[in-house]
């Protein structure tokens, strides 16, 4: 499990449709593997949540896990900035 020292990376974890009726154990097996699961989607199929880095591939291991993506957060210029 990732300790205060450790970066840790958002992640957002899709399930496959076959275990949507389990999502919620799918999350408990997540977070068994170091993530901290922030939120379940259980309409959409999604997880999000933070995990150390090196752990990344353990948690496609998980069944019913199709794909771990790293979140990505956009940051646009304020209103007043000139057009770049």
């Amino acid at each position: 499990m990732a300790t205060g020292s450790e970066q840790t990376t958002p992640v957002i974890v899709t399930v496959t449709d076959e275990r949507l009726n389990d999502i919620k154990e799918v999350a408990d097996q997540l977070a068994a593997r170091g993530m901290r699961v922030e939120r379940v989607l259980p309409v959409t199929g999604v997880i999000s949540g933070s995990v150390a880095s090196f752990q990344l591939a353990a948690l496609r291991e998980v069944d019913g896990v199709t794909s771990v993506e790293e979140e990505v957060t956009a940051v646009l210029p304020p209103r007043d900035s000139p057009v770049q």
